[in-house]
């Protein structure tokens, strides 16, 4: 079994020669990534499959401790709020989709959750514009070649994606992802999934949010945003007034939690991307988590 290193590029190009070379050789094209062996992959499903998920919890860590004893594939022990969310969104698809359903994944950048969960047995597509947007990667072709049992789509997701019937997906979920999206742009994402879920199928979602520093009153407001539409897919009639209240309810739990587990200092500055520090300083932040099936509304 592969064991990816964190933080590395998983694809391997030719380094710019210092002076051009007599003879040209070929570029090593990227190989496939295989994360999982017979043994993992049943120990996964057995560890995980049908355990309920919460409709709206935070990131522990006790759940991070679980997943670097479990899932080293894809948690890394670099202080990144990534190495709690892709274990634990992969724990809660194993455990509200059966094997074999259909995922999408929006915006998901490097594809390790939807590698992971195709290696388990899925029928996953992954939509991305690979643009870099929020720090994200662009490497869309050597990721094709690393991930081939992923269906890798270049695009935003929204309601208008093409080449897709109506509820074509059990479960569509992102990771670190739609707290970039635009606040205005929040409900587009949400017509998609709408249209794209398949009623009963379950919207699982991890969410960036900052509680302490520069940014956390827009922070918490596209969470309660993010909420909001979600919960509406089960409950179409739900009261915005509720919907927050559940948001500012769980800010305050983990707030006051010892075990929530937090951006480290280690992950702020890779973060950072070369900034100066005063440019980007220092955040508390923390994720929140959602799992909710798709109701559609009688009326």
């Amino acid at each position: 079994m592969k064991t990816l290193k964190p933080f590395t590029k998983l694809f391997s190009g030719a380094r710019k020669p210092k002076q051009e070379p007599l003879e040209l050789k070929p570029v090593e094209l990227p190989k496939p990534v295989e994360l999982l062996n017979e043994h993992s992959k049943h120990f996964l499903t057995e560890r995980y499959s049908q355990k309920e998920t919460s409709a709206l919890n935070y990131a522990t860590v006790r759940d991070f401790c679980d997943s670097a004893d479990n899932m080293s594939q894809v948690c890394y022990l670099n202080g990144d709020l990534k190495n709690v969310q892709r274990p634990w969104t992969i724990k809660a698809v194993l455990g509200a989709v059966p094997l074999g359903g259909k995922l999408l994944e929006i915006g998901g950048g490097i594809p390790l959750v939807a590698g992971m969960l195709a290696e388990l047995g899925y029928d996953v597509t992954l939509v991305d514009p690979y643009e870099g947007m929020g720090n994200g990667p662009t490497e869309y072709e050597a990721y094709v070649q690393q991930f081939p049992n992923v269906n890798l789509v270049k695009s935003y997701f929204n309601a208008d994606l093409v080449g897709y019937p109506e509820s074509s997906f059990d479960c569509i979920y992102s990771v670190s992802v739609l707290e970039h999206v635009p606040q205005q742009g929040i409900k587009d994402v949400f017509d998609g999934i709408r249209k794209f879920l398949k009623p009963g199928g379950s919207s699982i979602h991890c969410i960036d949010v900052v509680i302490q520093g520069d940014g956390t009153q827009a922070h918490e407001d596209i969470f309660k945003e993010i909420f909001y539409h979600q919960k509406r897919l089960q409950e179409l009639e739900c009261l915005r007034s509720d919907t927050d209240k559940q948001c500012d309810e769980m800010l305050v739990t983990l707030k006051n939690d010892l075990e929530t587990f937090y951006l480290s200092a280690t992950g702020h500055h890779l973060w950072r991307c070369g900034q100066s520090y005063d440019d980007f300083p220092f955040r508390k932040v923390v994720s929140l988590q959602t799992c909710i099936p798709y109701i559609p509304s009688e009326i």
